[in-house]
């Protein structure tokens, strides 16, 4: 469908409830953990062999688990304070991408508001690969300014991960090239979400076939260092 200024649609997120479980779920784990660390193991140390605690350790004991139990309470007022600005929703209308959060407020990254880059070698609408300790996200500038173009939020137990991520991608793309045509994407960007650059359409089919040729490569590399080991070593690590 060819969309116009007058009848570009808004289109809305659709939360994945098994990856926002799964998400939380790890938090929660990691959170218990941490308790077990911080609480069990002293204890466990000074309980050893069924001993008495000495005068030291009951001085160590009310002196670290009120601070604990401290630490612990700020956090929990911390995760209340910031589950507020969790998003709830994104969406895409005329006017570009906004993020819903739990109070009500709505930020935003508005089509009239983005420039041309000013950065040698990158486009208008480009997208920063992600690293072990951060995701990829897409960017655009304001005022010459990178400004971060986010399609789900990861913050530890406030994550919201959309399963339709890249069709909002695609979406937000025509929304660009309808209400600011002058902004040069990426080529990156297509090909990282699977967007067809001629229609702007989400390829869902080119992202399985993708995923499953992956699948298969990843296969083949195991069961060669399977192969490898079990004739150079005498053992087999998968069978």
């Amino acid at each position: 469908m060819i969309y116009t200024k007058e009848n570009f649609p808004e289109i809305a997120s659709e939360r994945h409830q098994i990856l926002t479980a799964v998400t939380y779920g790890l938090f929660g784990l990691l959170f218990v953990a941490m308790l077990v660390l911080l609480v069990a193991l002293p204890l466990s140390i000074q309980l050893e062999h069924n001993s008495q605690l000495s005068k030291n350790e009951m001085i160590f004991n009310a002196i670290y688990f009120p601070l604990v139990l401290c630490g612990i309470w700020g956090l929990y007022k911390n995760y209340q304070r910031h589950r507020r600005k969790k998003v709830i929703l994104i969406y895409i209308d005329r006017d570009g991408l906004h993020h819903q959060q739990f109070d009500g407020t709505i930020k935003s990254v508005l089509y009239k508001e983005l420039g041309k880059s000013t950065e040698p070698y990158i486009n208008d609408i480009d997208r920063k690969i992600g690293t072990k300790y951060s995701p990829s996200y897409i960017f655009g500038f304001k005022d010459g300014v990178r400004v971060p173009i986010h399609f789900s939020t990861a913050e530890n137990g406030l994550s919201y991960i959309p399963k339709n991520r890249n069709q909002l991608i695609a979406h937000f793309l025509k929304g660009a090239a309808l209400f600011c045509p002058h902004l040069k994407v990426s080529p990156a960007v297509y090909s990282d979400y699977f967007i067809d650059p001629n229609t702007l359409e989400f390829n869902k089919k080119a992202q399985g076939i993708t995923y499953f040729i992956i699948f298969i490569i990843l296969i083949a590399v195991l069961l060669g260092i399977d192969l490898l080991t079990k004739y150079t070593m005498g053992f087999s690590l998968l069978f």
